[in-house]
């Protein structure tokens, strides 16, 4: 009797620890599709971020250029008002009378006068 007792215990036992063990579960293929989706997005994401940067930092060097191109514009120009400047008082009228004085010039004789047909 002690022997039937052992084994009905035995199988007893059996039957509980089938019933007691995990059974691993599959991931259903919606959850698989739905973990790619995010992948993607997230690296769409992460693409789009990094492209939104790089332009940012373009339109800033750009920014950049165009400011130091201005300031050379204006450079330019304020050496093209003086050139302009000293260009009309180096060949005034006045200037030049005064400098043929110096030098001992007058105006030409009618045989220094030289007529090109």
């Amino acid at each position: 009797m002690a022997k039937q007792v052992t084994h009905r215990l035995g199988s007893l036992e059996q039957l509980f620890m089938t019933r007691n063990r995990k059974v691993a579960s599959q991931p259903s293929p919606w959850w698989k599709a739905g973990v790619s989706i995010l992948v993607l997005v997230a690296a769409g994401f992460i693409l789009a971020s990094v492209v939104w940067a790089w332009a940012n930092l373009q339109q800033t060097n750009l920014n950049y250029q165009i400011s130091q191109a201005q300031e050379t514009q204006k450079q330019y120009l304020e050496m093209r008002r003086k050139l302009r400047i000293e260009h009309s008082v180096l060949t005034s009228v006045s200037r030049l009378e005064k400098l043929a004085e110096q030098f001992g010039m007058g105006p030409p004789l009618p045989s220094q006068v030289v007529q090109l047909p």
